[in-house]
């Protein structure tokens, strides 16, 4: 495949172009006869991979293979080897295929290490296909960038599942404080619900005196188009238990008092009486919600209607549903009441304040992992208050139109050089982290106020970072690649922040040249509780960033062990809490005199750190299976992981010896059955240890040298807010 090199990074990169075309065509051509069975092999392991890395109850186990593949429709992996294929169809069905796998609850991290194995798989079935070298070649570069390209749309699509759901439950406090009557509030947060990708209907039912639910509310096209079918009054659920049509959610869940949930509607046999109904609206699950009033008595009903299986099962929208079940009764306990409209205020307020450059800069140290040195700081944007304390972006950003970004963005850089002059004066030469919206690849005014501050105010442009945030489009326009290349031409680096979907955002900041990535918190904060997957999840990315030449960043480091298993892990940099809060610019000099870092990867002292290191081992003993020499070699270096057992023997005698065992097993060559029971022993020591180290150790007390955390930490959200 035909590469280039970027001239500012001296990376080599693949053209994405020759994946398609009629050079493709033509040695795609050649491989017809294996097409079939790859295809179908290919399609199985993703499936099977996925399923692997769900829990018992997420909906893809409880769906079959035929399920699967016809909720999902066309997808893109069907097509991999098609001669024809071009570049935005499989984008574009793989968006598709990513909106669904959101529904039914598929996680980025397992979508990763799927496709990880994926392309590992692929290499090996090209190398059994006994091709000339260089079509081999070219077809293992060709069908990998096909696979990034569809996990890209996939990640794509699943981010536009998120963002409405994150949006919707943003505008649950604003619809609270304009809507003043119950009626009011349900229509409202209906209309919202519906904006959700996949949602077919909502509906807000009250029983009348015969018990039987009438509907007063009925949102959706489809809905609205079957109303006389709908609200027919034979079909018409009941509250009444003894009546075959109160056996159903609605009913259940106004005797209950609890949320009903329905998965697939056509083989529950509760919604029998409403299967045809179902069929005609285009719903497949639904969720019903009780209102209740201030003596848990059940006022009325709240039900959503999806278009997919199993949409209401997982933990983010039962988190919705619960956000709406509260909502609404707790107006029920206000009616009589008028809620006081604040929003608009809030709104104008917030506007006027930044006008007037009411703007403050904290700043969040990020940390050299190797060196324990401070390497820059995050600057992170609060609005000021009359009393001293400050307004989160969470608050006051909803309330900013394009001019007022632009002015924030300006009086932020301006504000964040200043302090990089006085820190010098002070000794201390750093450099300094900017969010830059996603509509600055769009904007060019943006890059006019970063040529016109930094000539100004004579600042070197290498000591400033711009870390973009996540896009609605996972690919740049051109546009986008323009104005990039003007950003990179100013001299300034340029950061991905947030990485939060694996390889769609490395993919797109890899086209556009990014000199880092940042590993969202959101990952990183589940590793007590799912240590594997978390630092698997971080394991795969940092990877992968290398690959393609980047430095990576993880945030959310909010203990030592933390710290410690990214630095094993292979990050270049941390932030978080347990380095320290966002503090003063005031206040960053003395902390940088006293802050101490010292992370030895080879000698872990932490639960977390030594679960990092044997992961690392179990890959490399995987790796080395085949290959006995290597084999020796690997269990003849020491493991890190032994030094860490060595500094807690008392404390756990079980870890030691799991510990033990578990080299007896590799000692001669891995035994397979014992090596892979030693090893979940050993993991479940190791868990043990991180829930003892998490409950000994407050996940956001900071190393020493962050003097001025506690003082901020009641202006400060424990997330971290742009």
């Amino acid at each position: 495949m035909a590469t280039r090199k970027d001239t500012n990074r001296g990376t080599p990169m693949h053209d994405a172009i020759g994946a398609y075309g009629p050079q493709a065509s033509e040695r795609l051509a050649r491989i017809r006869p294996y097409a079939e069975a790859f295809t179908r092999d290919l399609c199985a392991a993703f499936h099977e991979g996925l399923v692997a890395r769900a829990g018992r109850d997420d909906v893809i186990n409880q769906l079959t293979p035929d399920d699967f593949w016809e909720c999902l429709g066309s997808h893109p992996l069907s097509r991999l080897l098609d001669a024809d294929l071009k570049e935005h169809g499989v984008r574009q069905s793989a968006r598709e295929m990513g909106r669904v796998l959101a529904y039914i609850g598929v996680e980025n991290a397992w979508l990763v290490e799927t496709y990880d194995e994926l392309i590992s798989g692929l290499r090996r079935a090209i190398a059994e296909w006994s091709l000339p070298e260089q079509d081999s070649r070219f077809l293992q570069d060709a069908l990998v960038s096909r696979l990034m390209t569809s996990l890209g749309g996939i990640v794509a699509g699943q981010r536009q599942v998120i963002k409405g759901q994150q949006r919707v439950m943003g505008s649950i406090t604003r619809l609270i404080e304009t809507c003043t009557t119950l009626s009011d509030l349900a229509r409202a947060l209906l209309e919202a619900l519906l904006t959700l990708d996949g949602m077919v209907a909502g509906t807000f039912a009250k029983p009348d005196r015969n018990g039987t639910l009438q509907y007063e509310i009925v949102v959706g096209a489809t809905v609205e188009r079957h109303a006389s079918t709908f609200t027919n009054y034979q079909r018409l659920p009941n509250i009444h238990g003894d009546n075959i049509l109160g056996r159903g959610p609605s009913g259940c869940a106004w005797r209950s008092g609890q949320l009903q949930r329905c998965h697939v509607a056509a083989s529950e046999p509760s919604l029998a009486p409403w299967r045809e109904i179902a069929c005609e609206l285009g719903y497949v699950s639904c969720a019903t919600i009780p209102i209740l009033d201030a003596n848990r008595e059940p006022q009325a009903i709240l039900s959503l209607y999806h278009s997919a299986p199993g949409y209401f099962l997982t933990a983010d929208r039962n988190n919705l549903l619960d956000r709406l079940r509260s909502v609404l009764s707790a107006t029920i306990a206000r009616l009589g009441r008028h809620a006081t409209t604040i929003h608009y205020t809030a709104r104008a307020d917030y506007r006027e304040r930044l006008a007037h450059g009411a703007l403050t800069l904290l700043y969040q140290p990020v940390v050299d992992l190797k060196s324990g040195r401070l390497a820059k700081v995050e600057a992170l944007a609060r609005l000021n208050n009359p009393d001293g304390t400050h307004v989160s972006p969470v608050d006051f950003l909803p309330a900013f139109g394009a001019s007022d970004l632009r002015r924030l963005f300006a009086l932020g850089l301006r504000q964040a050089i200043t302090d990089l002059h006085q820190w010098e004066a002070h000794g201390l030469l750093t450099a300094v982290a900017i969010n830059l919206p996603a509509q600055a690849l769009a904007d060019p005014e943006y890059l006019e106020i970063a040529k016109t501050t930094l000539s100004e105010m004579s600042m070197d442009p290498d000591r400033l970072t711009f870390e973009i945030l996540e896009a609605d489009d996972t690919q740049p326009g051109d546009t986008a690649r323009r104005l990039l290349a003007q950003w990179r031409e100013l001299g300034v680096r340029l950061g991905q922040d947030d990485l939060g979907s694996g390889y769609s955002s490395l993919l797109r900041m890899e086209r556009l040249a990014v000199d880092e990535v940042k590993i969202d918190q959101g990952f990183v904060s589940t590793a007590a509780r799912s240590p594997r997957r978390a630092l698997q999840f971080i394991h795969h990315l940092t990877r992968l960033a290398h690959d393609v030449g980047l430095t990576v960043v993880v945030e959310g480091l909010e203990s030592r062990g933390l710290i410690e298993a990214a630095a094993i892990l292979g990050a270049e940099a941390g932030q978080g809490y347990a380095i320290s809060r966002p503090i003063t610019a005031n206040a960053l000099s003395s902390w940088s005199r006293d802050f101490r870092l010292s992370v030895t990867p080879e000698k872990p002292l932490t639960a977390l750190g030594a679960y990092a290191a044997l992961l690392l081992r179990a890959a490399l003993l995987s790796l080395a299976r085949a290959r006995p020499t290597l084999m020796r070699h690997v269990v003849a270096e020491p493991c890190a992981i032994a030094t860490y057992i060595e500094t807690m023997t008392s404390r756990n005698a079980a870890l030691r010896d799991a510990y033990h065992a578990l080299t007896e097993t590799i000692r001669d060559g891995i035994n397979l059955k014992g090596y892979e029971e030693m090893h979940k022993q050993v993991e479940h020591h190791l868990c043990t240890e991180i829930q003892r180290e998490e409950n000994a150790e407050r996940p956001t007390d900071p190393l020493p040298g962050n003097t001025d955390g506690a003082s901020l930490s009641h202006h400060i959200s424990p997330s971290k807010h742009r």
